[in-house]
């Protein structure tokens, strides 16, 4: 990964943070040639980065890395379906919680949702039909509205940092 010429360019404005849209692997080998350089840049990412990966790519470098998540925090208890997808993903026996794996829980909720919603003959335009009148279902603390304009489903972001142990601190 050639991040050389970001890291000159972006370094000589001395920035006071940075926030990246990349893989894991881009932004772990910038983040370190950045501080291999001096830079003291606050550095953030989106959650598309692989937050685990991440972490794991730049050990003790990643320490106060920030990241937005569009999940709740996995290892939390205070949102209902975090801790469904924790006893079901330990009934499973599935390894340690990540974000990853509770956004893709979260997808399989919602799935299964416009397919109950859909009814019996299930066509493409039944099953779409059917999402985009989803309005504040609740999945279980967690929020979802589609329409014929928004896709997304929902405005949930929260912010954590890569801590000293690798983990994540929200």
């Amino acid at each position: 990964v050639k991040v050389e010429n970001a890291v000159k360019t972006i370094n000589a404005s001395q920035p006071d943070a940075v926030v990246m849209i990349s893989a894991y692997t881009s932004c772990a080998e910038f983040i370190r040639q950045m501080r291999k350089a001096g830079s003291a840049a606050q550095f953030y990412n989106v959650s598309f980065v692989g937050s685990k990966a991440l972490a794991s790519a730049l050990g003790q470098e990643g320490v106060g890395v920030g990241i937005s998540q569009v999940v709740p925090f996995p290892w939390g208890l205070a949102v209902p379906v975090v801790k469904e997808y924790q006893q079901l993903s330990k009934k499973a026996g599935s390894p340690d919680a990540d974000f990853g794996a509770m956004e893709g829980f979260l997808v399989a909720k919602v799935f299964v949702e416009g397919l109950k919603r859909t009814g019996r003959d299930v066509t493409r335009e039944k099953f779409i039909d059917a999402m985009e009148k989803m309005q504040d279902v609740d999945l279980g603390g967690f929020f979802v509205t589609y329409t014929p304009n928004n896709h997304a489903g929902s405005k949930f972001v929260d912010l954590t940092i890569i801590a000293r142990d690798g983990k994540f601190l929200r």
